[in-house]
């Protein structure tokens, strides 16, 4: 990783000058106290940078509170965020205090806080407004001292003209906006974060230590990773998992990775079909019902593969079939 910055997180890897901004603006704010909005596409590490920030702030010694607000049921996720007390409801033998009582004195960072519906969008501008916070059940606000950082990869300008996300959270939230590029768009950083992998996971699967063969960097660069970092993450992983030899080769990269032949003209049949463009609406719905059938109806992994999360893939399989 000759040439590269490492920071204190031996992940974050910043060769590129779009990538070496970021993490400058994060350092910057880590000492203040501004509510944070991280914003890039699934799998440009948005949570590593969160990480970061806690890491450089006087709150470093207190908790790191992440949740996924589109991994969890919202019926459910209501009581994860503000703990419920003893007979809040049914099966609520015992009171429970949520994450933000979880990360008091600490950073509460909230992934795909698009996802939050709106009901649960005023109660987070509440807590937010207010530094307090109330159990489901609870009559009473416990005081809050915490940190929220925030990530999306939906464009929440246009959820505001949407009125799918409140205006007044946006603002709250976008105090300090951290754009996280594509993979694609920083290819400085794809040779030093492959280099990081390969030895990680050398390492973690009690492998020799491997190499990559002479053409594997071109393939690297000239792959699109529309998965971004935890794509490029995976695919290291598999091959050194599966590859008995020495070196990595382009093969061992694209194993796992076999193309459908009923697909890869599907753009011109739809076309066809239609007789007209097709838009990227209809061609989205038609590569999800592919990803679908690929992976035999698993839904997770088909979300995983795709880059978008459970919510995201159920709300668009869900129009497709309606």
């Amino acid at each position: 990783m000759e040439g590269s910055t490492v920071t204190e997180n031996p992940q974050i890897i910043a060769q590129s000058p779009r990538f070496q901004e970021v993490l400058s603006v994060a350092r910057r704010v880590a000492a203040s106290s501004a509510n944070v909005l991280i914003t890039g596409e699934s799998g440009t590490g948005k949570e590593v940078v969160a990480r970061m920030i806690h890491d450089l702030s006087t709150r470093n010694r207190e908790t790191f509170v992440p949740i996924n607000c589109s991994a969890i049921p919202d019926q459910l996720l209501e009581s994860e965020l503000f703990g419920y007390a003893k007979g809040a409801f049914t099966g609520a033998t015992l009171a429970k205090p949520g994450l933000f009582e979880e990360a008091n004195g600490g950073t509460l960072f909230l992934d795909e806080v698009g996802d939050l519906d709106l009901h649960l969008q005023a109660k987070l501008l509440r807590v937010l407004q207010e530094k307090k916070v109330k159990r489901v059940g609870e009559n009473h606000y416990r005081s809050l001292n915490i940190r929220i950082l925030a990530a999306t990869h939906n464009d929440l300008s246009e959820d505001v003209q949407h009125k799918k996300f409140r205006e007044d959270l946006y603002f709250r939230l976008n105090v300090i906006p951290i754009e996280i590029p594509p993979l694609r768009d920083r290819a400085e950083d794809i040779l030093p974060l492959a280099k990081y992998f390969l030895k990680k996971y050398s390492l973690k699967h009690h492998s020799a230590e491997k190499s990559f063969t002479a053409d594997v960097s071109s393939y690297l660069l000239s792959h699109s990773w529309w998965g971004n970092v935890r794509e490029l993450e995976n695919t290291i992983e598999r091959a050194v998992v599966l590859s008995s030899h020495s070196e990595i080769s382009v093969k061992d990269l694209e194993s796992g990775q076999r193309r459908n032949p009923s697909f890869e003209n599907a753009f011109d049949r739809l076309c066809q079909k239609e007789r007209r463009l097709v838009t990227l609406e209809e061609l989205n719905r038609q590569y999800i019902e592919y990803a679908l059938q690929f992976n035999k109806g698993a839904r997770e992994k088909t979300a995983r593969d795709l880059g978008i999360d459970r919510k995201t893939l159920y709300r668009k399989t869900h129009h497709r079939l309606q």
